[in-house]
């Protein structure tokens, strides 16, 4: 196929495909999946791009706002607390107050600060899959306003396509998992990478590839622990009901 028809089809120059047929220039996620697709090579060439870009991208120290950008699945498991993109501005700085009481949040540069999602819809961002723990919805760590707010925000969240949530009733007996928060990132098919974060500092990137399928195979028993996606909707339009009857009989005394 000539250049210039291949960069119609992909929406890109034929400058840009010169550089990344000659190996000067990494193409990025979903110009590989494009070009993967036109060429009909069936996944070889989005497996050939996500492994060249980890193998680059690990040669140095690599933190999570690193490693998100080209992800085309995130997957995470919140046994205690809501991942930070889940989370509202309002929420995320009340957990601050209280992670950091002692500290200002404009000198906190120890933390990743990663983007929050949204619900005007993900397009050609990764898909989103988040296990948590109906516990970390329900624990008062905040005025019942923020949590509230927070609730409403994830039920949002879990209506957008390409993000979907599940609950793990309190009710549930005992899971694996309940030791920490961990991530999962996949850049194609055959390659992911696993994240684990910390209370401080940047959490540690796993890339062994036996410790990686660990994790996503408890992450897989984790989500058949949890509620169905449409079930935890509901249930989070009851937790968040049950703060406004909380906070109305409270203004009634």
């Amino acid at each position: 196929m000539r250049l210039g028809m291949l960069a119609d089809i992909t929406l890109t120059t034929p400058e840009l495909l010169q550089e990344v047929e000659a190996g000067d220039l990494d193409p990025g996620r979903r110009l590989a999946q494009d070009l993967d697709r036109t060429l009909s090579c069936g996944g070889r060439l989005w497996d050939a791009w996500a492994r060249t870009h980890l193998t680059e991208l690990l040669q140095r120290p690599a933190t999570i706002t690193d490693v998100l950008p080209e992800t085309f699945q995130v997957r995470a498991y919140a046994p205690l607390v809501l991942p930070a993109p889940y989370r509202t501005s309002s929420y995320q700085a009340a957990l601050d107050q209280v992670e950091h009481p002692m500290d200002s949040a404009r000198l906190d540069s120890d933390s990743p600060h990663l983007p929050r999602l949204n619900t005007a819809g993900t397009g050609g961002a990764p898909f989103h899959c988040l296990v948590v723990n109906e516990t970390a919805l329900t624990r008062s760590s905040t005025e019942p306003e923020v949590m509230r707010a927070q609730l409403v925000h994830l039920h949002h969240l879990a209506q957008t396509v390409g993000i979907s949530v599940h609950l793990i009733p309190t009710s549930t007996a005992f899971h694996p998992g309940l030791g920490g928060a961990f991530w999962t990132l996949s850049y194609s098919p055959s390659h992911t990478l696993a994240y684990v974060p910390h209370p401080r500092g940047q959490g540690q990137i796993i890339n062994c590839v036996s410790q990686v399928k660990s994790y996503t195979d408890l992450f897989a028993t984790l989500q058949g622990a949890a509620l169905p996606v449409e079930e935890s909707q509901q249930r989070l339009v009851e937790l968040a009901s049950r703060i406004r009857s909380t906070l109305t009989r409270a203004l009634a005394k």
